[in-house]
């Protein structure tokens, strides 16, 4: 067992450095894994640099969905990324200024809308605004811009309409276009290597969910990480300008950074994790925070997160908690996000009622990917997994959603990597908790 072990550590440290030898080569092809990072691949520390990352890329779509007789499969690509794919395919479209809405009566009429054949759809992981639509997408519609969408439908028998949907307000926007190209569309859904996952729609909660109708294969991966200097993030978000002293206090597992001008960072020694607090703002007040609307509230924050100097490869817009002012973005693999109780992977951007900020996120982020050696990890279906919470004493209301996604892992065998795996993951009262956690209550996953 020993000797087993110590091969195993051998061949990985082995591939940890080939991998860092070649990521020049790699980074030459970014498609591949969906990770573009100009960043270095060392696993020291390293400082933040500028993001250069557009408000089109971290408010894309985050899931394809395609349409076909009676039937809907989710597509995605482990080599190839399709939503940016699609998305410039929009973008060579001109949507006519005037838009048309609808409002379903109830949710059979809506649903059945929303699954027409022949159709994409084009999913987000929660609403945007038409205005947003206008940014990300390059068009120019006049009418309906601060109302909300969450997923975007593209027949391909139709030559000219597209449309917004919005599932809380069983709402569509038909949107017409003058040069819709519904041929290349196509061919991108016959692209080469697209996997396909059947999928259904179910009502949690007044919540539309997809869930896969069978057993789900998934790639494990092991990733090469980066950690960034701290130290970087104090010059960035304490006092940039410089006028303030910057106190530091050691704690048991924590530092605490200050400026004596209301901006604290917090960084957790056992879990890299950063905590950022700005008390009194200046760029904002009461009035302000106020009458912000959904669509400044995405955008402001997009600019805080841009500022931040973290790597944001693959990293899109996933949740917004009105009640506490906060936007979520996480990381994606191949169009399933990363989510773990520590932040791996995720930025959360709070606008607090004083006018004040708060930044969560951490010091570690994906570079490459290393050959792992396992084999797909399977899932189960998903009303499985839903069964087996309500049988496991689960409040059925306050299931809000499912989904698949990969759990960031600690590799045993080096430090240097880390392993993402597959798994569900459950919105459950407002929190995401693995799904293994909330049957083993006393387990230690995702950690």
């Amino acid at each position: 067992m020993k000797i087993r072990n110590f091969l195993l550590h051998f061949g990985l440290t082995i591939t940890v450095i080939l991998s860092v030898v070649l990521t020049t080569i790699i980074l030459t092809n970014p498609a591949t894994f969906q990770r573009d990072s100009k960043t270095t691949t060392s696993p020291g520390e390293n400082d933040a640099t500028t993001s250069n990352k557009t408000l089109s890329d971290i408010y894309a779509p985050v899931q394809i969905i395609l349409n076909q007789e009676r039937k809907q499969h989710q597509l995605y690509s482990p080599q190839t990324n399709m939503i940016n794919n699609f998305c410039s395919e929009i973008r060579k479209w001109t949507a006519n200024e005037n838009i048309t809405k609808t409002t379903f009566k109830n949710e059979e009429e809506y649903v059945a809308f929303l699954e027409q054949k022949n159709a994409i759809v084009l999913n987000y992981a929660d609403q945007m605004t038409i205005k947003l639509f206008n940014q990300t997408f390059s068009q120019k519609i006049k009418g309906h811009q601060g109302d909300k969408y969450n997923r975007i439908l593209v027949p391909l028998n139709q030559k000219k309409v597209v449309y917004l949907l919005n599932d809380q307000a069983k709402s569509v926007y038909k949107v017409s276009f003058t040069n819709k190209n519904s041929k290349k569309i196509k061919k991108l859904v016959n692209s080469k290597g697209i996997k396909k996952l059947q999928v259904e729609y179910y009502l949690l909660d007044g919540h539309l969910a997809m869930f896969y109708l069978n057993n789900v294969q998934m790639p494990h991966y092991t990733y090469l990480i980066n950690k960034a200097n701290a130290s970087s993030f104090v010059t960035r978000l304490l006092d940039s300008s410089g006028g303030n002293s910057i106190s530091t206090k050691m704690q048991k597992d924590k530092i605490i950074y200050s400026d004596g001008a209301d901006n604290r960072m917090t960084v957790e020694d056992h879990t890299n994790r950063i905590k950022y607090a700005n008390y009194s703002n200046s760029d904002y007040n009461n009035s302000t925070v106020e009458r912000q609307s959904f669509n400044d509230h995405l955008k402001n924050s997009f600019t805080k997160l841009n500022s931040i100097g973290a790597p944001l490869d693959d990293v899109h817009y996933s949740e917004f908690y009105q009640a506490s002012g906060t936007v979520v973005y996480r990381s994606y693999v191949a169009g399933f996000p990363i989510i773990n109780k520590n932040n791996y992977g995720a930025f959360k951007i709070q606008t607090m009622n004083s006018g004040g900020l708060k930044y969560d996120f951490s010091l570690l982020s994906l570079q490459v990917p290393v050959p792992s050696g396992d084999k797909n990890v399977t899932l189960p279906p998903t009303i499985t997994v839903y069964q087996n919470l309500i049988n496991a004493g689960y409040s059925a209301n306050k299931v809000k959603n499912i989904q698949v996604g990969y759990s960031w892992r600690k590799n045993e065998a080096s430090n240097l990597v880390i392993d993402l795996v597959p798994t569900y993951f459950v919105n459950y009262d407002g929190e995401w908790i693995e799904y293994n956690e909330l049957l083993n209550p006393t387990s230690d996953v995702g950690n």
